[in-house]
């Protein structure tokens, strides 16, 4: 018996600015035949930004959820972009700071069920204002929360935003000695 899906067909029906859609049609492992649904994305990078004791978030309005929502900064990743030096734009572009230090904290599928996204997370201390101009169609207001309330909130499930989620989960268990 087969142990994977093989791509028979495979079919692209939405190329978007953010993601593209296709529908591949797969022999199944044991013969027969299915479709899957794909998005595929480009890839993102996520920072956790430590700052005087503070985390430093960015609050804004998700319209997918329908909420405003409490996440680390992050983008998309241009084509060819280092992912590193991806977290030091968006730092710079949503809370105005260059990380001097950055640490990975590592990576991750969101929703490997149907989407090819993978977003590197990365830990960001030392910093230094430098501002870059802010996405235009971003509408995004920075939020510190002393380390301390952070984890609280992250234990209470107060943080729903996945890479958020990630990357404090990694820095409040074994990361966070290295990313200090």
């Amino acid at each position: 018996m087969k142990q994977f899906e093989k791509t028979i067909k495979s079919e692209e029906i939405y190329n978007g600015r953010i993601v593209k859609l296709r529908v591949d049609e797969v022999e199944l492992p044991d013969g027969s035949f299915s479709k899957r649904e794909i998005v595929t994305h480009q890839g993102a990078v996520a920072v956790l930004v430590i700052k005087d004791g503070q985390m430093l978030f960015v609050k804004q309005y998700r319209i997918a959820s329908q909420q405003l929502l409490t996440e680390i900064p992050a983008g998309i990743l241009e084509i060819g972009e280092d992912p590193e030096d991806a977290a030091i734009r968006e730092c710079q572009e949503e809370i105005g700071y260059r990380p001097l230090n950055l640490f990975k904290l590592g990576e991750f599928i969101p929703t490997p069920g149907y989407c090819t996204e993978k977003i590197t997370l990365f830990c960001a201390t030392e910093l230094i204002w430098d501002p870059l101009e802010e996405d235009a169609d971003e509408f995004i207001r920075v939020v510190k929360i002393p380390i301390r309330t952070a984890r609280t909130l992250f234990i209470n499930g107060q943080f729903i935003d996945g890479k958020t989620v990630a990357a404090l989960g990694y820095y409040f268990s074994i990361a966070a000695r290295e990313c200090l």
